[in-house]
């Protein structure tokens, strides 16, 4: 007749099951963690968006000469535009262009121009 050869196999133990559980629960919790820290720090799409809206209103401002105040609303973000005289000197302006959406400001660029002389308004 045939022997049968009876083996026992070594099976880990209920608590070493949990451990292993917990461990594993604990590395996915900080990866998390990780993961939206990562994505709530990089700039978002509608950021990017604003910060190249913005930089056009100026560089139209200064293709055109325009050194007046102006709104202009781009889908639901205002964009408000206003040209202030930067320090002592009559030909350096500020020009800032601020986002709003919902009242809220998502954006601001500001850029310092010098005013041409032919330009006295």
């Amino acid at each position: 007749m045939v022997k049968l050869k009876l083996s026992t196999l070594k099976a880990s133990t209920l608590l070493e099951v949990i451990v292993a559980m917990v461990i594993i629960m604990i590395v996915f919790v900080l990866a998390t963690g990780i993961f939206a820290k990562v994505i709530g720090s990089s700039p978002s799409v509608k950021q990017q968006q604003v910060r190249s809206l913005s930089s056009g209103i100026i560089q139209e401002c200064l293709a055109q000469r325009n050194w007046t105040d102006e709104t202009v609303e781009v889908d639901s973000i205002v964009f408000q535009k206003t040209v202030l005289p930067y320090g002592n000197d009559p030909d350096l302006l500020q020009i800032s262009v601020s986002a709003i959406e919902h009242g809220k400001e998502i954006g601001k660029s500001r850029r310092i121009v010098r005013k041409g002389r032919d330009d006295a308004k």
